[in-house]
């Protein structure tokens, strides 16, 4: 609706009903709103303006949808200009296009030159007042018509009433099943008449159709969605269940069918309009008539709507059109049933030129659901001729079409679940729509605001199969996993179960995926996509609803909102430098490396995630500690290592290694306490035990890697080696000292005895000599002699004869100082020489050395043995308490 009052000012005063929203225009100032205007059903609306202060608002119905305020205006609508209705004016009173025409019904039109009040506005909408326009007044205006508008006289009631329901025909024979689910595709449901009025309505409608529709069998021609299946003579709705407000007229006594006639019809004849219950066979068809309760809007989608298609999107149901109903566009196209043809052609209203048709295989059939249309002209860069599928339904925003034109909610749509009941919900289940130009050699560019495309890693370890200390390796299976963002991606249909966001190996194949060398494992090993491995689109953004030119309805999600993680099982073996010193109380911390080896890190960076380790912690000779995961540039690469520690699990080297050597410790030690006079008994259990300690020794080295250093235990072991040679060495001193080794027979003593039978040689001439001396002296007088100024008494010398069992060989004064019978007498036991009395040594006995020897030996071997202990377990335990550290 449009005034100007020239060409240059054509926009003076103009309202536009769009499908996006009311727009107005003052002094060609906009008003934007998005108040919609409904379709099929008459809407009141009322626009005001404030002259003074330049506040607008907007009514529909009654109620207040939109407000908001325009610059004022230096100078109020002129007058003498020109008011068209349906059309907008590019120049004073022309300049029209067919493509900006109004298609509907304008009444009450009227002009006031003040603000109306709001009650007045209410009162006007609903019927109850009717006022004409100071400025301009529908009843009293003369319109001139031109083109195709033409007048019609409603009664005001039917303006203000709310909307009746719609009915629609379909002059065609089907089963139930079929007449439910045709019903069902345009967004209703058989009809079922609430009044006498209403039947007399599908009656009059119908009756025509009668013969055609009876299958010229019997009276019933018209199926009525009504059923008492469940309780006979309650009569309930098909879909809802819920029970039909009114019966109406039975023919004779109502039904008389029984549990077996659980179906409704009307008759035709001379049974005009009645009711009649029947059997739900598949051998009886009848036409049908649905009910809506409002205007329902069919979409129509597919690759020849695309944005400059001459095709619209939003259709309803019109008149009847070559004997069928017809579908009007909202705008320019419309579809209808072509008699000629005997197809359904899809027309534009723009260019004649441009059209599509589709040809049913049997009479009756209807273009809902999914067809293939074989397009008339060019368009959407596609040839004349061209066979493309479209799809035509009531289903809306959140809502997928089955083929057969069904609806399910979008998010059933490949839920590994069939919905339709034609199955076409789980048929090509494309997740990832890859956009022209993507190219899987090189990696997506990095999101807004970073310089490097980020890439995500997370690892997750099941298992340590095997870890192998002599070979200073492990193996590991883990799960490694890894995200990023494609902006070059959409998504369709993405659910929050991610689960069944699992893209297909054929696309798997199309788009990119990080590369990752694990650097120190055994072998070139690199990530792969496998069998096994899991590809995922992962919801994070919010989805946008596809276009009308998609085949298929979709939930659309952007490639930099959304993510895609691919995940692979591993089972690799690694390298570790095993540190053995604190062996067996040693904790190992060996690291899995990886590269990302798809570029340079000026382009990619591997963004380390969370490392879990979800296996068993204690293993059979290791127990898992904590994992740490950080990144690092190995190369010019972006690289991420993974530390994880094993702790050895020493309780077992406890009880066969330490407590072993202990008891024989203290086995060995025990012999101290065997009888001294034993020997035999001690040394033997002594070497015995020293032999198991040492084949305990050689086993336990040969089950370890050999090192160039000493391992915690090899000190142990040496140093209880140690300690069973020191006790066999005391063993052995005790016992020589014990045994009789100088008795009369042995060589020692013999020896002894050849000296001592020298010295009293020696002794003997020594004397001789002396006497000669005294003798001179004595003729000098002299009783006593020096020689070498030692005085020396001089007596007279025997020289004994040894005996069996004397060990004497000098004895000085008379012979009653002889020890004739073997006894030795305190004279035998000294001997002058040098004037010092030389003591007998009994070699014979020496018990008292052997218990002292034995004694401190008891006491020495615990003290060195508890000083090592509080060293050696000290050390250990220390280093055990900060394993974690």
């Amino acid at each position: 609706m449009s005034y100007a009052v020239s060409d240059r000012k054509d926009n003076e005063l103009r309202i536009d009903h769009q499908v996006t929203g009311l727009r107005a225009a003052l002094h060609s100032k906009w008003v934007v709103t998005t108040v919609e205007t409904p379709l099929g059903s008459w809407s009141h609306f009322c626009f005001l303006y404030s002259y003074l202060t330049g506040q607008w608002r907007v009514y529909r119905d009654g109620v207040l949808r939109a407000h908001g305020a325009l610059p004022l205006s230096e100078s109020p609508l002129l007058g003498h200009g020109v008011y068209i209705l349906g059309q907008e004016q590019d120049q004073l009173g022309g300049g029209f296009q067919r493509d900006q025409s109004y298609s509907g019904e304008i009444t009450q039109l009227n002009l006031w030159a003040t603000e109306l009040a709001n009650h007045t506005i209410k009162r006007v909408c609903a019927c109850s007042e009717d006022v004409e326009g100071s400025a301009l007044g529908w009843s009293v205006m003369e319109w001139r018509l031109s083109g195709q508008a033409r007048t019609l006289t409603r009664l005001l009631p039917q303006l203000c009433a709310s909307a009746p329901r719609a009915f629609v025909y379909f002059p065609h024979r089907y089963p139930i099943n079929q007449a439910l689910h045709l019903c069902q595709v345009i967004g209703g449901m058989i009809a079922v008449p609430r009044t006498q009025e209403e039947n007399s309505l599908v009656y009059q409608s119908t009756q025509s159709w009668g013969q055609k529709c009876s299958g010229q069998v019997g009276s019933s021609y018209l199926w009525l969605g009504a059923t008492d299946a469940e309780v006979e003579g309650r009569w309930v709705y098909w879909g809802s269940r819920g029970p039909i407000p009114w019966q109406g007229p039975w023919r004779g006594q109502g039904p008389n069918g029984g549990v077996v006639e659980n179906c409704l019809v009307m008759l035709y004849g001379n049974d005009e309009g009645e009711w009649s219950d029947i059997a739900c066979l598949d051998s009886y068809a009848f036409c049908v008539a649905c009910e809506m309760e409002q205007q329902s809007v069919m979409y129509f989608k597919g690759p020849a709507l695309c944005p400059n298609s001459p095709f619209n999107v939003q259709y309803v149901l019109g008149e009847e059109r070559g004997g069928r109903p017809s579908l009007t566009g909202f705008l320019h196209s419309d579809i209808f049933w072509d008699v000629k043809k005997g197809a359904w052609v899809l027309q534009s209203l723009k260019d004649e030129a441009a059209m599509a048709w589709w040809t049913p295989k049997s009479d009756g059939m209807y273009p809902y659901g999914t067809k293939p249309w074989t397009l008339g002209s060019d368009l959407c860069n596609m040839d004349a001729g061209h066979t493309v599928n479209l799809t035509l339904s009531v289903c809306g925003s959140g809502m997928f079409t089955c083929r057969s034109g069904s609806c399910i909610g979008l998010h059933q749509r490949c839920d590994l679940k069939v919905d339709c009941p034609d199955k076409s919900d789980e048929v090509q289940c494309t997740l990832v729509d890859i956009l022209p130009g993507y190219s899987v050699n090189i990696p997506p560019p990095p999101l807004a605001g970073e310089s490097q495309l980020s890439v995500y890693f997370i690892i997750n370890i099941l298992s340590f199969p095997s870890i192998a200390t002599e070979d200073l390796t492990f193996v590991s299976t883990m799960d490694i996993t890894m995200q990023w963002k494609d902006t070059r991606l959409r998504y369709l249909n993405l659910k929050e179960d991610r689960t069944l966001n699992v893209v297909s190996d054929e696309y798997v194949s199309k788009i990119w995926t990080p590369q990752v060398f694990f650097s120190n494992a055994k072998g070139n090993v690199f990530t792969n996509l496998d069998k096994g491995s899991r590809v995922e689109c992962i919801q994070e953004g919010k989805p946008v609803a596809g276009g009308p030119d998609l085949p298929e309805e979709v939930s659309m999600f952007a490639g930099s909102e959304n993510s895609v993680q691919v995940s692979q099982l591993y089972s690799v073996t690694y390298n570790c430098d095993f540190n053995l010193l604190m062996f067996p109380f040693d904790a190992q911390a060996c690291a899995l490396t990886f590269r990302l080896v798809s570029a340079s890190a000026a382009y990619l960076t591997l963004v380390p995630g969370h490392a879990n380790y979800s296996g068993q912690i204690n293993l059979v000779e290791y127990a898992i500690g904590r994992l740490s995961i950080s990144s690092f540039k190995d190369g010019g690469f972006s690289s991420v290592a993974v530390q994880v520690r094993f702790a050895r699990r020493y309780g077992f080297y406890l009880l066969t290694l330490y407590i072993p050597t202990i008891l024989l410790i203290f086995i060995a030690y025990a012999t101290f306490f065997f009888n001294p006079d034993d020997f035999n008994s001690r040394i033997t259990v002594c070497l015995t035990a020293l032999l198991v300690l040492a084949s305990l020794y050689t086993q336990t080295s040969g089950s370890l890697p050999k090192t160039s250093y000493f391992k915690l235990v090899d000190v142990w072991l040496f140093f209880s080696i140690v300690m069973m040679f020191i006790i066999v060495l005391l063993q052995t001193l005790i016992d020589f000292y014990h045994q009789k080794m100088f008795d009369d027979n042995s060589r020692v003593v013999q020896y002894f005895r050849k000296m001592y039978t020298s010295y009293c040689k020696i002794m003997q001439k020594f004397t001789e000599e002396n006497k000669l001396t005294n003798e001179l002296s004595d003729k000098d007088s002299t009783p006593k002699a020096k020689s070498n100024g030692i005085q020396i008494e001089v007596k007279s010398l025997e020289i004994c004869r040894s005996k069996s069992r004397t060990r004497s060989c000098v004895s000085g004064g008379g012979p009653e100082a002889a020890d004739t019978d073997g006894v030795e007498s305190e004279a035998a036991r000294r001997i002058p020489v040098y004037g010092r009395a030389v003591r007998r040594i009994d070699w014979t006995t020496n018990q008292d050395v052997n218990m002292r020897l034995m004694e401190k030996s008891r006491v020495l071997i615990p003290a060195i043995f508890i000083i090592f202990n509080c060293t050696y377990w000290g050390a250990a335990l220390g280093y055990v308490n900060t394993i974690d550290d």
